[in-house]
């Protein structure tokens, strides 16, 4: 090598053990590798140039103890995800166990400072993981709903936990849908998402059978959100307002906040749209048997009163409690077969008969909320096919459930109906303004 190029090359490592020294460990390895290029070609040049083949032989030693650790593992490390649905009974650790997470790992996140924040993890909420080549976690976020959430994340050897929110953004959408086909279909076809729509069915469910009171010409609009989370749409919210034209009778849902925090819905003067009972306990295919008294038995082919209605379903279809109550039978009973009666209140009871199975946590004396799920669409009893016998009695006395007037929920409060009334009218006022615009 000549003078020159070893006095050039004498500067270069010079130059490499100030960079060294002083510059940012975490670019330092670009940084080389382009002087490195650019050496190499200068060489490469002035070989060429004096037409003499050159061979240059260069090994750098980098002193890594000059390089911070985490600069170093900055540049290698990459990150698995991973994630896990909380099922019943699950807690933390089980489910980090689940995911083969290190015991010791799992310990320093849980005797970690706030770490009761994930104590109370709810079933069917994801937690989701980054883990690093080493199967340590790097972070965790647990996702309570759409907009917070509980993370924790791992830095100077210890977990920092704390909760979160995110900002949401919410905008109204108006639809007006006319019925040619189906509520169903006709709603998907003006875009309607299907979340919407069963709301609309159980908005209006107590004052409307969806399964057989809707005709061709029947017509809804509605009001309801959209909501926003980072300009990205997560999930479609409530509906504001909803008017159901059907069988020539207008009925109108409003949502209003109480003051106990609740929402629920109302007529425009103040009534409760909600009914102490559902119409129907189920989805059902048809009407088999109506409340008869003088119908002829199909099995025993004499007169014997038919005490209520039997809906045609198939078999395991879910069958509905119609309304808050207590259960006071739950198994087998005769020709009713698996039998589940409750009862609301002094003056009320039901029966779901025939069914296939009860539900395991319909046990005497439980307490269950209208639209548990209380069983499921059987035969079991003296049955000719899959069907739900269903009794409505009052007082003691059996009553045709199609034909009987169903006691209202709580109307307005007196103290809240001047607030409700103002309320009503803007919106009110809204929907009518957007009905114009679309006629």
């Amino acid at each position: 090598m000549s003078l020159l190029s070893e006095n050039m090359f004498s500067k270069f490592l010079k130059l490499l053990k100030g960079i060294i020294k002083n510059y940012p460990k975490k670019h330092l390895l670009s940084i080389l590798t382009g002087l490195v290029l650019l050496v190499s070609i200068s060489f490469i040049s002035k070989a060429n140039f004096n037409s003499q083949p050159a061979q240059i032989d260069i090994s750098l030693e980098i002193p890594l103890d000059s390089l911070k650790e985490e600069d170093v593992q900055e540049r290698i490390e990459f990150l698995i995800n991973k994630e896990a649905v909380i099922k019943n009974n699950d807690s933390l650790y089980s489910i980090l166990k689940r995911l083969g997470i290190h015991e010791n790992n799992i310990f320093q996140i849980i005797n970690s400072e706030n770490s009761r924040l994930l104590s109370k993890i709810k079933v069917d909420k994801k937690i989701e993981l980054s883990i690093n080549q080493n199967n340590e976690i790097v972070s965790l976020n647990y996702i309570k709903d759409f907009k917070s959430g509980v993370q924790a994340q791992k830095k100077e050897g210890t977990y920092q936990i704390k909760e979160y929110q995110l900002k949401t953004e919410k905008f109204k959408v108006f639809k007006k849908v006319k019925i040619n086909d189906s509520l169903y279909i006709d709603g998907l076809k003006q875009g309607l998402p299907d979340s919407v729509i069963m709301d609309l069915v159980y908005i209006f469910g107590w004052d409307i059978d969806f399964n057989l009171d809707i005709r061709q010409g029947d017509s809804y609009s509605l009001i309801y959100e959209e909501v926003f989370v980072n300009g990205e749409k997560v999930i479609d919210g409530d509906i504001l307002i909803a008017e159901f034209s059907n069988l020539g009778k207008k009925h109108i849902a409003i949502r209003y906040k109480l003051k106990s925090g609740d929402s629920e819905y109302f007529s425009p003067n103040g009534r409760n749209v909600k009914k102490a009972f559902l119409r129907s306990p189920l989805k059902f295919n048809y009407i088999s048997s109506r409340y008869n008294l003088k119908r002829k038995h199909p099995i025993f082919h004499q007169i014997k009163a038919h005490t209520g209605v039997d809906y045609a379903a198939g078999k395991g279809t879910p069958v509905r409690a119609t309304g808050d109550g207590t259960i006071v039978h739950s198994s087998v009973k005769g020709g009713y077969g698996n039998l589940v009666e409750i009862k609301h209140t002094e003056d009320y009871s039901t029966r779901y008969a025939h069914l296939d199975r009860i539900s395991p946590r319909i046990t005497l004396g439980k307490k269950v909320r209208q639209a548990d799920i209380i069983g499921y669409v059987g035969r079991t009893g003296t049955a000719t096919g899959y069907h739900l016998h269903y009794e409505f009695r009052v007082n003691g006395k059996h009553t045709n459930p199609l034909k009987v007037r169903l006691p209202n929920a709580k109307p307005i409060n007196s103290s809240e109906k001047e607030k409700f009334d103002l309320h009503s009218k803007i919106i009110l006022d809204e929907l009518k303004n957007y009905q114009n615009l679309t006629l």
